[in-house]
């Protein structure tokens, strides 16, 4: 039996429907089955069970665990899908958003592992998929609060993964490029003070692009297919998954290549424009002098490296 979070819409309902259609039962859940339950069901009335679930909600997500345990005797595989975005500087973003991205796409995972680990021991068996995304592994303009969040997915499920390997169960991380998908509409909001007069029009410009590059690529096919084969497949599963052109090309080339080379691919253009720094021909910096006394605010100064940094600066200074 499979647990699908996030699967109202994009590559969750597509995985339920995929993993249920090669005969696994699935429990998908969501956030309105009521409205979005019958279309991931249809025509797979007795494989797809639509359910409830916030995973931001952790007696929810317990109680959700403890109701699919009940009813099938055992969960076999979880795919954490479930996920949120935010769009715009670093700058910009206002606590809240920045609370709801990390408790969907970080915190909420942890809670459904949590919930289910302890039958997955007893048993000494399953499989945790962990959905990051490309953004888990490189960086874009506008998608660093998103990408913080996954890059901190990607160390829990690697941390998980050497944690209870030797205890039967698998934890495998799916890496998604960029897909055709309704999350850079329907899951991916602005960020709170992007569209002021410091960043809008740059905003609204880089994210008209970023929809319409997204439009072309396809849809959640190949994601979809790619779950179904950890499902199925008999062999151990590998630590991570890259699907998609962008993912499987650009990830170990990342890895292959300095700060430098990278930065100068991405000013280059030859990785897609929305890799293209924010700024293509900044102006001059204004000038200082760097070696002159400067005006240095250090966090954590009470002890450690804090308080050595501050002191060696102080002196610094004075000499």
């Amino acid at each position: 039996m499979v647990v699908i979070t996030g699967a109202s819409r994009g590559f969750g309902a597509a995985a339920a429907r995929k993993i249920a259609g090669r005969g696994h039962l699935v429990v998908a859940t969501m956030r309105d089955p009521e409205r979005d339950g019958p279309a991931v069901r249809s025509g797979l009335e007795d494989m797809i069970q639509t359910v409830r679930l916030d995973v931001t909600n952790t007696a929810e997500v317990d109680r959700v665990v403890a109701a699919a345990l009940e009813r099938h005797g055992r969960i076999d595989v979880v795919v954490n899908n479930a996920g949120f975005g935010i769009y715009g500087p670093v700058e910009c973003g206002s606590e809240a958003q920045l609370w709801r991205q990390l408790d969907t796409n970080t915190m909420g995972p942890l809670r459904v592992v949590r919930a289910v680990l302890p039958s997955m021991r007893a048993r000494r068996q399953g499989k945790i998929v962990n959905l990051t995304s490309l953004s888990g592994r490189i960086v874009s303009p506008m998608l660093a609060h998103y990408a913080a969040t996954k890059y901190a997915l990607e160390a829990l499920s690697e941390g998980l993964r050497f944690e209870v390997g030797a205890l039967g169960i698998q934890v495998c991380i799916l890496e998604p490029g960029m897909f055709a998908s309704d999350w850079q509409t329907a899951n991916l909001d602005i960020a709170e003070g992007a569209d002021g007069p410091e960043y809008g029009e740059i905003v609204a410009r880089r994210l008209q692009g970023f929809r319409e590059l997204a439009a072309t690529k396809p849809g959640a096919a190949s994601v979809a297919a790619a779950l179904a084969d950890i499902v199925d497949v008999q062999q151990p599963l590998p630590m991570r998954w890259p699907v998609g052109n962008d993912a499987v090309h650009q990830i170990p080339l990342r890895a292959s290549v300095s700060d430098e080379e990278w930065a100068h691919l991405c000013r280059s253009g030859a990785l897609g424009p929305w890799r293209l720094p924010l700024h293509p021909t900044p102006p001059e910096p204004a000038p200082h002098s760097w070696s002159g006394e400067n005006v240095v605010l250090v966090t954590g100064g009470s002890r450690g490296f804090g308080a050595a940094a501050a002191r060696e600066l102080a002196g610094s200074i004075q000499n």
